[in-house]
C-alpha cells in the first residue's frame, strides 16, 4: 500500500511539474503573440522592419491605406510633416515623446529607426517631401507623408491619430513615384486619329521628352464628361481646358496621354441619327484603347483610362471587353451607379453598365477615385458611397481635395456653373497623384 501511495505521489508531482512548465510556456507564447500583434498595429513588425497594411488592418480598427474621406485638420498635416522630418533627420525620440500609449510604451526609438531604415536603406539620396494625403475612417485620422528619393523612388510614412488627435500608430512602406516635373517644355504632341469611317475622330498623343528615355512611358486615355466636348474638355466662358492641363502635367512627369474629340463635337449631325451612349461614348473610347495598343512609343502594358463625371457611369462598359488591354481606371467626380440604356428599335444595342462589376466580376482591377470637396455636380456623398461599396477591395485608392471642384480647379466658392467661367487650371497636386498612381501600378504589374 505504501508503495502504491509513493508511486501515486511521484506521478502526481511529475504531472504537476509538466503542467506548470506547459502553462508557463503557453503564457510566454501568448505574451509574445500579443506583443507582436501590438507592434503590427503600430506598423512595426516584431523585428522592427516595415510591414504592409494587410492582416493587421483586418484584425484591428485600423483603416486600410488610401481609404476614407479627407476631413483631417490642417494642424494634423503640419504635425505629421514635422514628425516625418524628425524621423528623416534621426530625431525619432521627439516623435515618441509626443505619441500616445500604447505606441509610446511598446515602441522604442531603435524600433522606429529600424523601421524607417528598412524601407529607405536601398533608396537613393533623400530629395524632399512629395506630398501629404489625408483621410479618416472608423474614427481614426490618417496622414500619409510621401518622401521622394533620387531615381524617382519613394517611401511613405502613415501617421495614425485617434479621435482626440493622439498619435497612436506609424506605418512605413515603399512607393514608386512619377518623374519630378521639369521646369522646361519637356513634352511633344502628335496629331492622331481615333475610330473608323464614318466617324473618324481627331486626337492628340502627348509624350514626355526624357534625356534618358530608356523605357516607354505609361499612357492615360482621357475621356471628357460632356458628349459635345472637344479633345481639351473646354468648358466655361474662360475656355478652361482640363484635359489639356492633365495631358501636359502628366507628360512633365513621364506619363503619356491620348485625348480626342467626342463624336458629337466633331460630327454634330450624328445626334440626329439617334446615336446612343454606345455610339457617342463607349465605342469611341474602346477605339482609343485599340489605337493605343498599336502605338510603338508607349508602354502598351501600362494603359489607363481616365474619365470625368457622367462618363464614369459607363466605365465598366468601356473596359469590360478591353480588360486585357487596360491596366487601371481613374474616375473623377463619379457615382457608383447602375445605368441601362435601351434602343427599342434595336435591342441588341442595349447598354447595361453596373458599378458592381468592380466588386464581383473584376474585384482586383486597379481603381483610383478623385473627388473635389467643392464639387456641386457630384457631391462628396457619392465619394463616400464608393468607399462603402468597395470596402475591403484590393488595388483601390481615393483622394479628396478640400478646395477643388468638379474639374479639379480651385473653386471660387459660388458652387454653380459660373465657377467654370473663372480662368483656372487643373491643380498640379491632382496631376501628381494621378502620375504617381499610374507609375506605381506600372512598376508593380
Amino acid at each position: 500500500m505504501k508503495r502504491i501511495l509513493l508511486i501515486a505521489a511521484v506521478l502526481f508531482a511529475a504531472f504537476f511539474t509538466i503542467w506548470f512548465m506547459i502553462d508557463r510556456w503557453n503564457r510566454s507564447e501568448r505574451e509574445e503573440i500579443t506583443s507582436t500583434e501590438e507592434k503590427e498595429v503600430l506598423g512595426l513588425s516584431s523585428s522592427g522592419g516595415a510591414v504592409s497594411t494587410g492582416s493587421a488592418v483586418e484584425t484591428t480598427a485600423q483603416p486600410e491605406a488610401a481609404t476614407g474621406s479627407a476631413i483631417v485638420t490642417a494642424e494634423l498635416g503640419q504635425r505629421s510633416e514635422k514628425y516625418a522630418k524628425n524621423i528623416i533627420s534621426g530625431m525619432v525620440d521627439k516623435v515618441l515623446e509626443e505619441s500616445y500609449d500604447p505606441l509610446k510604451s511598446n515602441t522604442t526609438a531603435d524600433d522606429l529607426k529600424r523601421s524607417y531604415e528598412s524601407v529607405t536603406e536601398k533608396l537613393g539620396n533623400y530629395v524632399g517631401i512629395e506630398g501629404i494625403d489625408e483621410y479618416e475612417e472608423n474614427g481614426y485620422k490618417n496622414i500619409t507623408v510621401t518622401l521622394r528619393f533620387e531615381g524617382d523612388e519613394g517611401a511613405t510614412i502613415r501617421f495614425v491619430y485617434d479621435g482626440k488627435d493622439h498619435l497612436v500608430g506609424l506605418w512605413f512602406d515603399n512607393v514608386f513615384l512619377a518623374s519630378a516635373p521639369d521646369k522646361g517644355t519637356k513634352y511633344t504632341q502628335e496629331d492622331i486619329k481615333i475610330g473608323h469611317t464614318p466617324y473618324v475622330l481627331d486626337g492628340v498623343l502627348t509624350l514626355p521628352v526624357s534625356a534618358e528615355s530608356k523605357t516607354k512611358p505609361p499612357v492615360v486615355i482621357l475621356i471628357s464628361q460632356e458628349d459635345e466636348d472637344d479633345m481639351d474638355g473646354t468648358i466655361g466662358a474662360s475656355k478652361n481646358k482640363p484635359l489639356r492641363d492633365i495631358a501636359i502635367g502628366l507628360a512633365t512627369r513621364g506619363i503619356a496621354s491620348v485625348r480626342y474629340n467626342k463624336r458629337l463635337n466633331q460630327y454634330p449631325a450624328a445626334q440626329t441619327s439617334g446615336a446612343d451612349v454606345r455610339e457617342r461614348l463607349i465605342k469611341d473610347a474602346q477605339a482609343a484603347i485599340d489605337s493605343v495598343g498599336y502605338m510603338s512609343k508607349v508602354d502598351t502594358d501600362a494603359v489607363f483610362v481616365l474619365a470625368f463625371g457622367s462618363s464614369c457611369d459607363y466605365m465598366q462598359s468601356v473596359i469590360e471587353k478591353r480588360v486585357r488591354r487596360v491596366h487601371g481606371a481613374i474616375m473623377i467626380g463619379s457615382k457608383p451607379v447602375h445605368k441601362t440604356e435601351i434602343d427599342y428599335e434595336n435591342e441588341e444595342t442595349k447598354v447595361d453598365s453596373d458599378a458592381k462589376y468592380f466588386i464581383k466580376t473584376n474585384s482586383t482591377f486597379p481603381l483610383l477615385f478623385l473627388q473635389g470637396e467643392k464639387d456641386f455636380e457630384t457631391p462628396v456623398k457619392y465619394f463616400d458611397r464608393w468607399q462603402a461599396v468597395l470596402r475591403g477591395r484590393a488595388h483601390t485608392a481615393y483622394h479628396l481635395y478640400k478646395q477643388l471642384g468638379h474639374y479639379m480647379f480651385v473653386s471660387p466658392g459660388k458652387m454653380d456653373a459660373s465657377d467654370y467661367d473663372v480662368k483656372e487650371g487643373v491643380n498640379s497636386g491632382v496631376v501628381g497623384d494621378i502620375a504617381n498612381w499610374c507609375t506605381d501600378i506600372a512598376k508593380n504589374k
